[in-house]
């Protein structure tokens, strides 16, 4: 089980090793690793980014993210599964494209996850429709 008082920065650094100095910065002159700040701060910006790439879908390390959001929705606690949920998912709901690639690559409990955001949450349109 993914206990939520247990993550750490290293689920973001194994996917994007890169990313330690920037969670660095975000952990400086906190007293605790607080995941809604640093996965937010530090992951999202990340996966938004590679979701509006042409290679989104082949992308090794956005593929790598959408099985740890699975690994949270399958396997985590419910503090955990309200991180996937308010904290990772949720955002992805800001634009038509995150939205919809975005569900492209998720599997069966990040589905549910992100079907219970639809009760709260409207679809967002693109400016094509």
């Amino acid at each position: 089980m993914v206990k939520y008082n247990e993550l750490n920065g290293k689920y973001i650094t194994d996917i994007f090793p890169e990313a330690e100095r920037q969670i660095n910065y975000e952990l400086d002159g906190l007293n605790e690793f607080l995941p809604h700040i640093i996965f937010g701060n530090v992951l999202n910006p990340i996966v938004i980014q590679l979701l509006k790439r042409d290679d989104y879908s082949e992308n090794k390390q956005l593929l790598q993210v959408f099985d740890m959001y699975e690994y949270f929705a399958s396997s985590g606690d419910t503090e955990t599964q309200n991180l996937l949920q308010v904290t990772l998912l949720e955002i992805l709901w800001d634009e038509a494209m995150t939205y919809e690639r975005a569900m492209e690559l998720m599997e069966e409990k990040t589905k549910e996850i992100w079907d219970y955001i639809y009760s709260y949450l409207y679809i967002p349109r693109s400016d094509n429709r």
